[in-house]
């Protein structure tokens, strides 16, 4: 993989170049969006792009959608001083994919469980000591 900047990839193909600099255009529109509007909600939408005079938003779920089609309106004057002029929005109820959680998982190897139970044997405190014998009994188990 080359450790070369995006720009210098860019300069060499005019599709690309066209490509990224329309990307970047769009993930203005979407930061000059959100700064208008609460974090929490920034968070569950998108500012799409402005097609034929219209702002296209795009909401994590309905409730979001609900919200964004009675403030978006209201919004559009700020928006056309930062440069994205729009008459009208159109919110899209697009959901997201809960991502699936990663399974945690650590190994503790076992010169690690003998140094750990030659610990515990100096620990004081019995609740702590319980603990640590749970935790070195499940990593042998396992």
């Amino acid at each position: 993989m080359s450790g070369r900047p995006l720009k210098d990839i860019t300069r060499q193909d005019s599709h690309l170049s066209r490509l990224t600099a329309a990307a970047q255009e769009l993930m203005a529109l979407d930061r000059a969006f959100k700064k208008l509007i609460p974090p929490a909600l920034a968070e569950a939408c998108r500012a799409v792009r402005i097609r034929d005079d219209e702002l296209v938003l795009h909401a994590d779920n309905g409730i979001v959608a609900a919200r964004l089609r009675m403030t978006a309106p209201g919004l559009l004057p700020q928006l056309a001083e930062r440069g994205y002029p729009a008459s009208k929005v159109k919110v899209k109820v697009t959901l997201q994919q809960a991502q699936p959680k990663k399974a945690k998982w650590l190994a503790i190897s076992e010169n690690a469980l003998d140094g750990m139970e030659q610990a515990a044997d100096c620990i004081g405190n019995p609740e702590v000591k319980q603990a640590l014998a749970r935790l070195i009994a499940h990593h042998r188990r396992g």
